[in-house]
Order: C-alpha cells, then structure tokens, then sequence
C-alpha cells in the first residue's frame, strides 16, 4: 500500500464491506491492524478476524481522506463504523468571548460562525488547518507561551493575538482573499523593516492559505474513478514532458537563509509524479559566502558527489537566472530549470520560459515541491538556530 493519505475499506467473506477508514498515510495505518503481539480490544479484534479483502483509495490530502471516508460511510453503512453512522447531529464552530476567545466545536446553531458540519471531525480538521494561518491558544492560561507557541500555533501577545482570532473569524467566513492579502501587506511591510524572520513566518501561513485554496477534488469523483490520483500523476508528467523526456525522478532545491545566519538547503523529490518524503534530503550550508547563489552552488556541488543517491532525471531550482547560471560550471547530466518565485513562470538557462496556467496539474506539481522544500529547508534552520539560542 502507498505511504499516502486515503481511505482503506476492509470486506469480508461475501466480500461486504464492513469498515471504511481514513489513513494520513495508508501503509503505516493499515499495517497497525496486523501487527503482532498487539492489544487491538475487543471490537476491533473482532473486526480483524472478519477481514477477507482490503481496498484502499488514495487522494492528495487528509481533508479529502476524510470527507471520502465520511460519503462511503453515508453510503455502505458498514456494520463497524458505528460512532460515525450514529453521528447525525450537526456541528458548528463558535468563537468564545474571553480576553483571549478560542474556537470550540458543538451542537449549538445559535451564535455559531461556521457549520453546520456532518461531523466533528471535519469541524476540528479545518480549525488545525486554519491554525496554521491564525494561530490560536486552546490552554487554560492563552496569556502564558505554551508547547504550541514554539510550534508557532499561539501567540499570547493581546494585541497579535485579537489579529488572528479576527483571520481565524475571516476565514471561517470564506473571506480568504481578505486574509491573503493582509498577511501579503504585512510580509512586505516586515521585508521594508528588515524583520526577515518575521516576514519569512508570515510567507509561510501565505503558503499554507495557498494549499487550502487549492480546488479540492470531490468525494465523489473518487468514488467514480478510484484511480484519480494515479490519472492525475500522469497527466502532470504529460504536461511537464517539454521539460524533459524521461520524468521518472524530479528533484527541487531550495536555500532558507534569514539575514546570513544557520543557512540550510533541501532537496525534495518525485518519483513518477508522486511526491516522496522519504527521499528529502538537508544541506548545512558551510560556505564563507552568505548569498542564495554561492550556497546554491555548494548544496548542487554536494548533491553531484553523492554517487549512493538516484541520479535526476530533472532538477529545479526555487530562484531566477543567477542561481541558474551557475549550473553552466556544473557536470549536471539532465535538463535544469529555474521557478520564478513571483510570476511561477518556470525558465531555463538561455532565459527562455515555459507558462503554464495555474490550474495546470504540471505546474502545481512544480508548485507543491517548491512549498515541500522550504518548509524542509526551514526546519532544519529552525533547528540550527534553537541551537545557537541555546548555547
């Protein structure tokens, strides 16, 4: 089974479905069923020792896992999933008035600001990935930092603290292109300031709104064709096949340096159009040279003496023509391109571009491994810098 998010059916001998479930990843949580000695309990013992067959849907994301998993529940009503075949009263999402108001999910229609929701699943998972965006405390005491304001979900500020609960409030309302553009008025206004690590903070919830705003594919379009994902692999490696003729392994790369200190590279990596996390790779940038070019080059330079590692078949770098340029120098066997950060026109050396629309699924291929290698980039940063704190 693919280690990717989806919704796995068990069946059992007269090939009845009998539990449906939603996986982050497939593999791993399908797995836990059968590995042995394990204490499953009672239930779900006895729902093991009915599972003839297991059938499995893979889609882009837990959000869609989870509202497939919910349509096949509604639809097959397997004997198993009895929390979630009783849950038939609405939730809605309301918005407390303390000092320092949090978002609580229940029953009540009146005086919420989002709902009703089928479950309280899908309740809670759109509030933790708006979290990402307009950080929130859920502790007893918001006015002191607690585990989630180093993970960057609180901010017990007051003043910091009102401007999130207003996005969070804004995106619950589907006012998303409000919240857009006040995170990118103040990105810019932190970059004037010369708060890059501020800004940087803020480019990250930019990308993350992004992500959500990607049009998600209906539950119902898995149903009918539960090979989507794969149809859809395949048509971003069609759309990407001017970039080169064999796409078996595309590798992007990516420098996270905020006002010169604890740089850090990283390389994300497709195969066959697949995202896969298990081949990333970090680079500690070692260089004197503290600009994106000079440690672009060390981290390429590093990646060509790796002879253990899979050769590319197509390399990407987030930059424009200076950190191009610098694959002239290099003995790089295959096709290297450039994405432009603010136009998302993808570019080669001799300056000349390839435009694809933004809902073209080549693109947001490009798009989604170019988000995956600054958010790796910047964890180990993140850490370089805990690090330096800390001694």
């Amino acid at each position: 089974m693919p280690r990717a998010s989806g919704v796995y059916i068990y069946k059992d001998s007269q090939s009845k479905i009998i539990y449906v479930g939603k996986a982050k990843n497939l593999k791993s949580r399908v797995s836990s069923y059968f590995r042995s000695p394990i204490n499953l309990g009672p239930k779900t013992t006895s729902l093991v020792s009915q599972i003839q067959s297991i059938e499995y849907i893979e889609v882009n994301s837990e959000i869609e896992a989870l509202l497939l998993e919910l349509k096949l529940i509604k639809k097959f009503m397997p004997k198993y999933n009895i929390a979630s075949k009783d849950d038939k009263s609405p939730y809605y999402i309301h918005i407390t008035k303390a000092i320092y108001p949090k978002p609580v999910v229940n029953h009540i229609a009146d005086g919420s600001i989002a709902g009703p929701f089928l479950s309280g699943y899908v309740a809670k998972s759109i509030l933790r990935q708006f979290r990402k965006i307009a950080p929130y405390c859920t502790s007893n005491h918001p006015e002191k930092p607690c585990l989630y304001t180093h993970l960057g979900l609180c901010d017990p500020n007051p003043i910091q603290y009102k401007r999130n609960i207003s996005k969070l409030k804004k995106l619950l309302r589907g006012e998303f292109s409000k919240v857009r553009s006040d995170l990118s008025l103040s990105m810019n206004t932190a970059s004037k300031s010369q708060d890059f690590e501020l800004a940087s903070k803020i480019r990250d919830k930019i990308i993350n709104l992004d992500y959500l705003l990607l049009k998600p594919v209906s539950a119902d379009d898995y149903i009918v064709n539960p090979n989507l994902v794969d149809d859809k692999r395949q048509e971003a490696l069609e759309n990407l096949k001017m970039l080169g003729t064999n796409l078996h392994r595309i590798e992007m790369y990516d420098i996270s340096n905020l006002a010169g200190t604890s740089a850090t590279g990283a390389m994300t990596v497709a195969i066959n159009g697949q995202i896969t996390p298990r081949e990333y790779r970090h680079f500690t940038i070692k260089t004197d040279e503290l600009n994106d070019v000079s440690m672009m080059k060390e981290m390429l330079t590093r990646r060509l003496k790796r002879d253990d590692w899979p050769k590319p078949d197509l390399i990407i770098l987030d930059g424009g023509m200076p950190q191009l340029s610098i694959t002239k120098s290099l003995n790089f066997t295959c096709p290297i391109f450039g994405l432009a950060k603010q136009d998302e026109i993808i570019f080669d050396i001799h300056g000349n571009q390839v435009r694809l629309e933004r809902s073209n699924p080549g693109l947001q291929l490009v798009q989604r491994l170019r988000d995956e290698a600054h958010r790796f980039s910047r964890r180990l940063h993140h850490k370089h810098r805990s690090a330096t704190i800390k001694s």
